[in-house]
């Protein structure tokens, strides 16, 4: 009774209601195939899947053991219990890559596979169905593997020499050691494929990152919050202002370039490639025409004269939009205007726009006796908190996005992945930093007091003293941010990230089942995020303990 006493009310509902579930899901054909899609199992996921658990216990007991080597002096009897196994563990496991390679093959065939581009690599084998790796790639992968798993065991077996070595030298020794087993660690919990479980990994990979992120985020802006003013602080920021706004006069006062539509609109315009977006669409719908709503098609082309010589050559062409130095085979002008180019265009902008708001931003802060740069965070948080999260989630995942992608020449493509981490991130910021805002109000005064009475510097003080008793305090609200999180991650189905949610629109999509799949979901986001908070729960019950 005792044990059950400690086991949170909401989980032992779900405890109670397992046994029901799991005769649900084994006796159902139709939510053991719900099950099956919303989860991501795929093919060979049993092998994998093994695979997979034998690295990670390798990879853990590492980690563990290279935490006993940092704190040999004060470990408790299971931290030396996993510092006693993790040579062990690692030996066999590099042997097993000898001996029984079939065994981890699996798994490093999936993240190696996954990690290549499935339209473009040339070391997939596309004549077979499913694709898969060519046996000459395979024997590589493997070959590769088992060196892997020979560094890795020997960086192990040098842990227990570098807890021996003296105080001074095991510190950073041992930090190093963590480091780099905890890289490994990472790695496969968090970047490696999980061919038997990809829509969870998806879910909870993207509610983590986005996690961390925008607490890094959050607290940035309390940062900036608490930036007081000086007495050359409004016109330091006046100036740079100013500043900008007489370089965007510059580009704006630049030489403009002549553009004419030659030829007929009976047929496609064929178009400069690099013309502006706003000339372009000028140009399909009509917009050069005095009173016309009629659109036209437009097709790109390389340069001016091929622009013109698609309006003999090709049927379908019979204009272009070409610049007027270019026109010299007498085709009738239809349109001429004059612009500026997007090399001129889009600093002139990007200047105007951010000296204005710096501008205004420096206006109120003067009015406020404020830091311009506080009055700017305060307005983020504020306008972000005002905004849905699926708005935030399409804004920045598809028109910011493209145009970042197009500032750099496609230097930029993010994934969908990113673009919705991002997104998350940026949105649950705002609320991370109130929530920050708030466990820092609550450390009394006389703690910075204490600190600067100390020589304790501005940052010193923040991170020593502020920080830590902080933390404690909004530990709760910022689980309850987590869980929210892993919720809001299904907004990013929108983008077409295969997470739990996606996956279960594309099976209902193709199976028609009205409500095994929504079931199905509903149960795995229950389990996932009650598990999440009983977690939580712990961390919070520990650190009221460290308080007392």
């Amino acid at each position: 009774m005792l044990r059950l006493s400690s086991i949170r009310p909401s989980n032992l509902v779900l405890l109670a209601a397992a046994p029901f579930i799991i005769y649900l899901f084994a006796s159902s054909s139709k939510y053991l195939r719900s099950l099956v899609a919303i989860l991501g199992i795929g093919e060979n996921a049993g092998p994998t899947f093994v695979g997979f658990l034998l690295l990670f216990i390798a990879a853990a007991l590492a980690y563990l053991c290279a935490r006993h080597a940092r704190f040999v002096d004060a470990a408790p009897m299971w931290l030396r219990v996993a510092a006693l196994a993790a040579p062990v563990c690692a030996i066999g496991v590099a042997a097993m890559g000898y001996a029984a390679p079939q065994v981890l093959m699996p798994f490093a065939e999936s993240v190696f596979f996954n990690a290549l581009g499935e339209n473009t690599s040339k070391l997939i084998d596309r004549s077979v169905k499913p694709w898969a790796l060519f046996p000459e790639v395979v024997t590589q992968v493997q070959s590769a593997l088992q060196l892997l798993l020979v560094l890795f065991a020997l960086l192990v077996l040098a842990i227990p020499f570098a807890a021996k070595l003296p105080a001074k030298l095991r510190n950073p020794a041992g930090l190093g050691l963590e480091i780099l087993t905890g890289a490994v660690l990472f790695y496969l919990l968090f970047m490696a494929h999980w061919q038997f479980a990809t829509g969870v990994a998806i879910t909870f990979r993207a509610a983590i990152f986005a996690y961390i992120f925008a607490g890094i985020l959050g607290l940035i802006w309390v940062g900036l919050q608490s930036f007081a003013p000086t007495k050359r602080t409004t016109a330091i920021y006046a100036a740079i202002s100013m500043s900008m706004l007489a370089a965007s006069a510059f580009f704006f006062m630049q030489p403009k370039v002549t553009y004419v539509l030659v030829g007929s609109t009976e047929a496609r315009i064929a178009i400069v490639r690099g013309t502006p977006q706003a000339q372009a669409d000028i140009i399909r719908f009509g917009e050069f025409e005095e009173g016309a709503e009629q659109k036209y098609r437009i097709r790109s082309a390389p340069d001016a004269v091929t622009a013109l010589e698609q309006i003999e050559t090709v049927k379908t062409v019979s204009a272009a939009f070409v610049p007027v130095e270019a026109h010299t085979q007498g085709y009738p002008v239809l349109w001429q205007t004059s612009f500026l180019p997007d090399s001129k265009r889009n600093p002139a902008l990007t200047f105007a726009v951010l000296g204005f708001l710096l501008l205004t931003l420096t206006v109120g802060g003067a009015q406020h006796k404020l830091h311009p740069l506080a009055v700017g965070a305060e307005f983020f948080v504020d306008t972000i908190r005002g905004i849905p999260m699926l708005v935030i989630i399409l804004y920045i995942g598809l028109p910011l996005a493209g145009a970042v992608k197009d500032a750099t020449a496609g230097g930029i493509d993010m994934t969908n992945m990113t673009r919705g981490i991002i997104a998350i991130s940026v949105g649950y910021s705002a609320y991370m930093a109130e929530i920050f805002r708030s466990g820092i109000e609550a450390i009394p005064k006389g703690q910075i007091e204490a600190g600067n009475s100390l020589g304790l510097s501005r940052w010193q003080t923040a991170r020593l003293i502020i920080l830590p008793q902080a933390l404690r305090v909004v530990t709760p609200p910022l689980g309850n941010e987590f869980i929210a999180m892993i919720k809001d991650t299904s907004l990013l189905s929108i983008l077409s990230v295969r997470d739990m949610t996606q996956r279960m629109r594309e099976f209902q999509a193709s199976s028609f089942l009205p409500f095994a799949p929504f079931n199905t979901a509903a149960i795995l986001y229950v389990v996932l995020t009650l598990g999440c908070a009983s977690f939580l729960k712990w961390i919070e019950r520990r650190t009221a303990r460290e308080n007392r």
